[in-house]
């Protein structure tokens, strides 16, 4: 797993105090390791009063050969829906079979890399023990395959999410579900090429094709273009025309469901710096979140600092008066993260806020916290810096959901909140910079 900041996992001990639910087989006791016992890990239950629907959509954009191939072969994409449900169905797996043979030995791999802090002095501490998954069961979620659309007296508002680098949309499981399960439709992207796996119908699985390294600013237009084409299929759907490709499958009851004049985007990472250039570049998003993303521009790499700097005060001014948040990570302030992060902060014109959460990585924000949590409290690992140190884990997920649905409440159903006028005694670990 790669990521796109400057900033690596950081080393300590996982608090544990709160924990997360677990699911063990069995005559497991939640113990790894005794013959043929399995363990399961679950996702955090939603919080709303809906029940949770979900779909997987496979689009195809024909009018645009897929960037990352040589080959003549139009973008396709795998987005999934979530969205309030009257609860029928089968109860939808976190990930496919075909993707997860394939992240299974990813996430292993990650697992037993060294971990502790990026200081550049010294070597980090290496994993006691080699790390296995062989006897995991990844999560189910809370949602239902296919179920009919929850009927409203009016259209839903639609919030779209785009992951970081490498990242499959599965890892914004456990906010999306939420904020279904309180009333919105989430649709969340995998880049083909850009993941590291995505799996299409019939067991098809595409993996991941570029360093982003190399090419961030070229990876981000790509997703800001499959952004437009994702919210481009949503309207035409919509309205009464049919997705592309034709036979694809949609929940009953979606078709008029959607209200695509409150769309709102959030993203982790490059999903981030995604978020940020589809508002630039395209009107009908209103209000955006970053979760700890450096900011990108049309340029590459070797443009310079001077011209990066003016294209960046140019994004901040092309996102004008909608609002913007972003959401950071160690507890850390916008200056913090340098120029690419400072820069369009300072410079935007709406309403704006950073937050930061103590005691938090990068990939707090993505379904990392909730997985390697349950592998902690199964006993498979022992601890888990690589989301939170001294962090209370059930604490973090709630806060994370919370400001993201207040964002989306405030400014997609313009329900006032008092959340963002400063530090909350509720959430301490949450700090506000100005």
């Amino acid at each position: 797993m790669n990521d796109i900041t400057r900033r690596r996992v950081l080393g300590g001990a996982l608090s544990l105090a709160a924990g997360f639910t677990l699911q063990t087989a069995p005559g497991s006791a939640g113990a790894a390791g005794r013959g043929s016992d399995r363990v399961r890990i679950a996702l955090p239950a939603p919080t709303g009063p809906y029940a949770v629907g979900t779909a997987a959509l496979h689009l195809v954009d024909k009018t645009r050969q897929d960037p990352w191939l040589t080959v003549a072969r139009p973008r396709e994409l795998m987005v999934s829906l979530w969205y309030p449900s009257i609860g029928r169905g089968r109860t939808a797996p976190w990930m496919t079979e075909g993707a997860l043979a394939r992240y299974r030995p990813e996430l292993t791999s990650f697992l037993n890399q060294p971990t502790g802090p990026d200081t550049g002095t010294g070597p980090k501490a290496a994993a006691t023990q080699p790390v296995s998954l062989d006897i995991v069961d990844f999560p189910a979620t809370h949602a239902r395959s296919g179920g009919p659309v929850a009927p409203s007296l009016r259209p839903r508002p639609v919030i779209l999410f785009s992951p970081g680098f490498a990242f499959g949309r599965e890892h914004g499981t456990f906010v999306a579900e939420d904020l279904a399960s309180h009333g919105y439709v989430v649709v969340t992207i995998s880049h083909t090429y850009d993941a590291a796996e995505v799996e299409f119908p019939g067991g098809r699985v595409e993996l991941g094709r570029h360093d982003l390294d190399r090419e961030p600013n070229r990876a981000m237009q790509i997703r800001r273009d499959d952004t437009r084409f994702v919210l481009d299929q949503l309207t035409r759907f919509n309205a009464g025309h049919g997705l592309s490709p034709r036979d694809t499958r949609v929940p009953a009851g979606l078709r008029g469901s959607l209200d695509l004049r409150r769309v709102g985007m959030f993203g982790h990472s490059l999903g981030g710096a995604t978020t940020a250039q589809a508002m630039a570049n395209d009107a009908r998003i209103g209000a955006g979140i970053n979760l700890d993303g450096s900011l990108f521009t049309d340029s590459g790499p070797d443009a310079g600092p001077d011209r990066t700097r003016q294209e960046l005060v140019r994004l901040a001014d092309r996102i004008g008066t909608r609002p913007f948040m972003i959401m950071a990570s160690g507890g850390f302030g916008p200056d913090y993260f340098g120029d690419l992060t400072s820069v369009v902060w300072h410079n935007l014109r709406g309403w704006h806020r950073f937050l930061s959460i103590t005691g938090s990585t990068h990939y707090t924000y993505t379904d990392l916290l909730p997985l390697l949590t349950g592998l902690v409290r199964c006993r498979v690992i022992p601890e888990a810096p690589q989301v939170g140190v001294g962090l209370d884990p059930d604490h973090a997920v709630t806060a994370i959901r919370t400001y993201i649905r207040a964002f989306f409440d405030l400014w997609l159903h313009r329900r006032p909140t008092q959340l963002f006028d400063g530090a909350s005694t509720r959430y301490p670990e949450v700090k506000f910079y100005s």
